[in-house]
């Protein structure tokens, strides 16, 4: 039977018993992050496929270069300091802005982090590193800020890539 002969009524039974279904089926996403979900038929590749077979070290140096050891301290302080947000999840660490602040809240823990960051020494020798090295350094330092939030990118971007000579 297809869905255009059901009735209003039907639809909501239909759907009521899809939700129940999926409910009494679904695992505590906090406990357990890594599960098949049959509302969707979908299981993630981590449960169904096998380990990577390839040198992920390998990968992240021809990624990230010879920046590696800096981009670990922004992302390890990101993961030590409540002005980003950190959580646990499933034995990992997740960092993410809070996006229920007023954009003046926001704006303001952009700057209190940046702030952080500068007190941390990641941007100690933005102005003396000279030439390539030194671009790509400031580059990953950047990138590495927009992968919390952009709004640190900008800010950084600005005052730091627009303005420096």
């Amino acid at each position: 039977m297809d869905s255009s002969s059901f009735s209003s009524m039907d639809r909501v039974n239909f759907r009521t018993q899809v939700l129940t279904r999926h409910l009494k089926n679904h695992h505590n996403a906090a406990t357990d992050l890594l599960h098949t979900a049959p509302c969707v038929s979908y299981s993630p590749p981590e449960l169904s496929e096998p380990p990577l077979n390839f040198n992920t070290k390998m990968l992240r140096e021809l990624l990230d270069g010879q920046n590696i050891a800096d981009i670990d301290y922004m992302f390890n302080l990101m993961m030590q300091s409540n002005l980003f947000c950190p959580r646990e999840r499933g034995g990992k660490v997740f960092v993410a802005p809070d996006f229920n602040q007023s954009m003046e809240q926001q704006r303001e823990m952009t700057m209190r982090r940046i702030d952080y960051f500068k007190e941390m020494g990641v941007f100690d020798g933005w102005f003396s590193k000279k030439g390539h090295e030194g671009e790509l350094w400031r580059f990953a330092v950047a990138e590495t800020a927009s992968v919390f939030d952009h709004s640190q990118a900008i800010k950084l971007g600005v005052h730091f890539f627009l303005w420096y000579v």
